[in-house]
């Protein structure tokens, strides 16, 4: 479940790495380190803050039951207890909140959280009521599979921001052809249309206790007898949100104080061309000053 930003499982690397990235379980984890010319790991590493990146791996219908409470204590934390010694966990979207259910329930030097969700109630009453009947639309059909395919993430994606999709379009027709701002287009396009499809269960969760019920903004969210929030993290916590995030608007953040607001979009934060002077050089401030003094 664990590799570096080279490829290398946990067990391949000479030492436990100090930070470990929790990506969502909806789109494929490389988004963090997308290739040689754009890697926040791959940067970190340079920095002399090696990193691992959590792949969540292949789901089929026995996954069924996993939601983002089985993700976090049977998959995340036995594998960060397994590491020896506390890290820094950083969380990218639903990952942030995986990430915080398990610094919940074990020390961690310290936890970040990019671009995560947490107020569901935030989100314009109209766009909570589209879902819902979206979902309600999709879910006999993802109950017999199993599955929630890719496809119905990518229906509520779409329906965000109509005009924002096309005009992302646009000007990609107007790149020049083969050029590194093209091939950067396909790539991040490839990245956001793919990606394993997610257990029945957390698709559920998703529609129904976050985004009908708000669950984790009004407090309710407990796993394994815990309320999961900022306030119990069991170490310093930051957060980077957007102001510009058509996925995670502002409002829906978790709002921890101190926060850092960037102008960059939900995925431009952390692969736009100003990520490598915006969110990487903060993010690795952050993580230094919670390092042991040498």
């Amino acid at each position: 479940m664990l590799r570096s930003a080279a490829g290398l499982t946990l067990e391949q690397s000479a030492t436990s790495p100090p930070i470990v990235f929790v990506p969502s379980p909806i789109n494929a984890p490389h988004v963090l380190d997308m290739d040689a010319d754009c890697s926040l790991m791959g940067w970190l590493g340079r920095q002399d803050l090696p990193s691992a990146l959590v792949d969540w791996g292949t789901t089929t219908p026995e996954h069924r039951d996993h939601d983002l409470d089985h993700l976090a204590t049977r998959l995340l934390l036995p594998m960060l207890q397994a590491l020896g010694r506390p890290v820094h966990l950083v969380g990218y979207c639903l990952g942030g909140m995986i990430a915080m259910a398990a610094a919940c329930h074990i020390e961690v030097r310290s936890l970040t959280l990019i671009a995560t969700p947490w107020h569901f109630d935030g989100y314009p009453a109209k766009r909570r009521e589209e879902l819902t009947a979206m979902w309600q639309h999709h879910r006999p059909a993802c109950e017999a599979m199993g599955l929630v395919p890719m496809e119905v993430m990518q229906h509520g994606f779409w329906t965000l921001s109509p005009a924002k999709l096309m005009e992302k379009y646009l000007k990609f027709a107007a790149m020049p052809e083969g050029s590194a701002a093209a091939r950067r287009f396909v790539a991040v396009e490839d990245w956001a249309n793919g990606g394993e499809p997610l257990p029945f269960a957390l698709g559920a969760q998703l529609f129904e206790q976050l985004y009908r019920d708000d669950r984790s903004g009004s407090g309710d969210w407990i796993v394994d007898g815990i309320r999961v929030g900022p306030d119990a993290v069991r170490g310093p916590i930051m957060e980077f949100a957007s102001a510009s995030d058509a996925i995670v608007p502002l409002a829906c953040s978790p709002d921890v104080p101190g926060r850092e607001v960037l102008a960059s979009g939900h995925v431009g934060m952390v692969i736009g061309g100003s990520a490598p002077t915006t969110l990487w050089p903060m993010l690795r401030r952050w993580i230094s000053s919670h390092e042991p003094s040498t």
